[in-house]
């Protein structure tokens, strides 16, 4: 039986967007680093694994829990190991390149810090993103501004490096997650083998993507227009308790 955690739907709804968002986004990564090989850590059913392979790299590796059903990967079974992330992991060796996006924020607090030193201990180069307070989304236990992270690399001696998001901040194909939140951290130690994304060293702003502004901007408004009037409020929570009824008996 698979654990109560994510719906099965719930990687086949976000591999659409994800995809068409690696595809606009690697490009950008690969003009500051080319790495010959990739390890992606919460790699659903490995969306950009496979746009990674797309672009010539088949020294891949894919990690996730067991709530990932194999036949649905994109790329090789035998490349994909069942972790849980919040217990940390390891390999015995390093990759070019530790791809992390929009995992950290389903990882425990008490758990961050050492989920942030397995990711040090896969790679010099990390390219991360994690939600922001507010975002939502599905098991979010740990939304957090950026800084929050800054701080915990900064343990391991990795910087963070702001130099993706400027150039994909207004592209529609990418999801504005991605585009609010993504950035590079490398290691102290290299910073001179990479100088493509630590040449320029700027402040790490706490943005927030127009994009999110607007989604909760419009569901504010619907809430006031609802509790302007007594009926509509006894309507509105009437149908959100039958729909939760029904999922209870649905399950």
């Amino acid at each position: 039986m698979r654990p109560k955690t994510y719906q099965d739907n719930f990687f086949n709804y976000h591999s659409e967007d994800s995809i068409n968002s690696a595809k606009e986004v690697i490009p950008v990564v690969l003009n500051f680093i080319k790495p010959a090989s990739v390890i992606d850590v919460g790699c659903g059913v490995g969306t950009w694994l496979s746009v990674w392979k797309q672009h010539g790299i088949n020294d891949i590796q894919g990690v996730d829990g067991d709530y990932v059903d194999l036949k649905d990967l994109l790329f090789e079974q035998d490349k994909f190991i069942k972790a849980d992330l919040d217990n940390g992991f390891k390999t015995n060796r390093k990759f070019d390149l530790v791809n992390c996006l929009e995992v950290a924020e389903h990882i425990k607090i008490e758990n961050a810090e050492n989920f942030v030193a397995s990711l040090c201990n896969l790679g010099d180069v990390v390219l991360f993103s994690a939600a922001i307070p507010g975002q939502e989304g599905t098991m979010h236990f740990n939304e957090q501004y950026p800084q929050f992270w800054i701080d915990l690399f900064a343990k391991y001696n990795y910087t963070p490096y702001d130099c993706v998001r400027q150039q994909i901040w207004n592209n529609e194909k990418v999801s504005w997650w991605y585009r609010q939140n993504i950035m590079f951290y490398v290691s102290d130690k290299v910073t001179d083998q990479y100088s493509s994304i630590t040449s320029e060293k700027r402040e790490v702003l706490p943005l927030v993507h127009p994009k999110l502004l607007q989604y909760k901007t419009r569901r504010l408004n619907g809430y006031e227009n609802v509790l302007r009037n007594p009926y509509t409020v006894l309507r509105y929570f009437t149908r959100r308790y039958l729909d939760k009824t029904k999922n209870i008996f649905k399950k």
